[in-house]
């Protein structure tokens, strides 16, 4: 693995490049996961038990694409020395914005089968060609550079596309899509996704223009590819689990409660206002993180500032499962320090996968970037999928009524409350142990060295 000789060094235009690609991904993706479950259970009145299973087999299906696709990556070769990943991502751009559009179409009255045709149909033709430039996207940043602390600065960056990608959906569309009796108008959906998505198409462009890939890679032959063997190797990198079982409890787990904040403000707090307030507290952990990303990692290392804030954590959901808190404000002072960790390990996620797939190129021999993250955001996906149908099963168990709207019972309001503390707490707890046990590399920022049990 070398880097190729004749380029410009490593700067601004690659961080610049690399923050608008999670910019113009998030662009789609975070509308889609935030509303999704909100447009089809509370708008169309899709029931939540059956919401659930739809959701669990589109994820399941959008989880299969992406070995698929990082295995065509990584067999993938470039004509020229061109670019081993740009192509995927400029051709899947447009379908991703149009199948974003298409998802969030209103047919309230339409029959039940309809809405879920709808549903399954859409997000299955979506996921594909998000997968097509999500992961090469991802397998990107282990060809910009070999440096551990660029690649923590290109991981800072990736973090802070997100963040300005999530920001107008968490902040302003609380204010836009609820009417004043807190309830979500779908018909609005349509309008805010086609904007989002057209701007992230246009980011695209900007990432193929300011990036380059500058590490040598020998792409896996078709006739030698085996994607078992590709497997085999993920499961035995110690350290690659525990990233994968950390990201998994978080996605399935601790970040939930961006989804059931809007049912606790709006059936327990009776306060959908306070949905924008809510986002920015729990989301200024992050910012914190970003800001401090860089020194933090020179003088702590990657897994420190990963592993031991989960502590944290921890407390903040339990006291959010365990006691009933009556002041919204108060409420939300506690999510924020359950973020603190979130924080942290959003930044230097990448920075830390990109870490592995080097440490399991020493262990095997072969340099698979493509197939390993692909079968990393497998685990996502499947996260993601598992997240959301426990978020529809639990709040169909709470009793919550879709026709009811915010107008709930009593019994059902604190059912609710419990539930979006219950969820992140579990999350917490995973993150901790498997950080702790399972990711091993050492103190310093050398991406080699790795501490055996």
């Amino acid at each position: 693995m070398d880097e190729k000789k004749g380029l410009k060094p490593f700067g601004f235009k690659d961080k610049l490049g690399y923050m608008l690609g999670d910019f113009g991904c998030n662009m789609s993706f975070v509308f889609i996961n935030s509303y999704m479950l909100l447009f089809y259970v509370t708008c169309l009145g899709i029931p939540g038990k059956i919401y659930s299973i739809l959701i669990l087999i589109a994820k399941i299906w959008d989880a299969i694409n992406d070995p698929i696709i990082g295995s065509l990556c990584d067999s993938h070769v470039p004509k020229n020395g061109g670019s081993k990943f740009m192509p995927w991502i400029k051709w899947g751009s447009l379908p991703l914005l149009i199948f974003s559009i298409i998802m969030f179409i209103y047919i309230p009255n339409a029959p039940l089968w309809a809405k879920c045709v709808l549903c399954l149909g859409s997000y299955m033709v979506w996921s594909v060609a998000y997968t097509s430039v999500n992961v090469p996207y991802g397998s990107l940043q282990s060809v910009i550079t070999t440096d551990s602390i660029q690649r923590s600065e290109l991981s800072n960056a990736r973090s802070i596309g997100a963040m300005l990608a999530q920001a107008p959906v968490m902040l302003i569309l609380p204010l836009l899509i609820y009417d004043e009796n807190h309830n979500p108008k779908g018909q609005l959906f349509i309008y805010v996704v086609a904007l989002m998505g057209l701007i992230g198409f246009v980011a695209f462009f900007f990432l193929r223009k300011l990036v380059t890939e500058r590490v040598e890679t020998v792409p896996v032959e078709k006739k030698q590819f085996n994607y078992f063997q590709t497997l085999i190797s993920f499961f035995k990198n110690k350290p690659m689990m525990g990233v994968t079982l950390s990201s998994v409890a978080m996605l399935a787990f601790l970040m939930t409660a961006t989804s059931t904040m809007h049912y606790a403000f709006m059936c327990y707090f009776k306060n959908t206002k306070l949905i924008s307030l809510g986002t920015v507290i729990s989301m200024f952990p992050m910012l914190i993180a970003m800001v401090l990303c860089k020194p933090l990692v020179k003088k702590f290392s990657k897994r420190a500032l990963c592993t031991y804030p989960f502590i944290i954590s921890v407390i903040a959901t339990g006291i959010l499962t365990f006691v009933k808190i009556k002041n919204p404000y108060v409420w939300l002072v506690v999510l924020a320090m359950a973020m603190f960790a979130v924080g942290l390990y959003t930044v230097l996620t990448w920075a830390m996968v990109a870490d592995c797939i080097d440490y399991q190129e020493r262990k095997s021999g072969r340099r698979e970037e493509g197939s390993i993250y692909a079968t990393y955001s497998l685990f996502r996906k499947l996260a993601q999928g598992v997240g959301q149908a426990v978020v529809a099963l639990a709040i169909d168990l709470t009793g919550y009524v879709a026709a009811s709207g915010a107008n709930q019972t009593a019994e059902v309001t604190d059912k609710i409350y419990t539930m979006t503390g219950v969820l992140p707490f579990i999350g917490s707890i995973i993150c901790f142990v498997s950080m702790l046990v399972l990711y091993k590399f050492d103190d310093n920022t050398d991406s080699i060295n790795v501490k055996e049990n």
